[in-house]
């Protein structure tokens, strides 16, 4: 079962910034600046977990705040779409 993540980010280089910045691309969606949100399962926020901890150093922070879906369809923002889709991924095996 996948959930909704907000990961935010402070990275003091600006090389290791540009990294933190493109592993989070491959998962999710940047909302704003050091802001993205993504939704994965247990083990890929593990996998995403230890990708980070290979890039980011002590002095840097990065924060994971799980949203349950009723929380996640309420966000809302200005100039932003109401809500985040919940809808289960579906896959057709042929």
């Amino acid at each position: 079962m996948r959930k909704w993540l907000l990961i935010s980010y402070d990275v003091r280089d600006e090389r290791r910034l540009r990294r933190v910045a493109q592993l989070l691309e491959g998962y999710g969606e940047g909302l704003q600046y050091s802001v993205f949100r993504v939704r994965l399962s247990t083990t890929e926020v593990e996998r995403l977990r230890w990708e980070l901890v290979q890039v980011v150093a002590p002095e840097d922070g990065v924060l994971f705040f799980p949203l349950c879906n009723h929380c996640a369809s309420n966000v809302s923002g200005v100039h932003q779409k109401k809500g985040w889709a919940t809808e289960s991924v579906s896959f057709l095996i042929v």
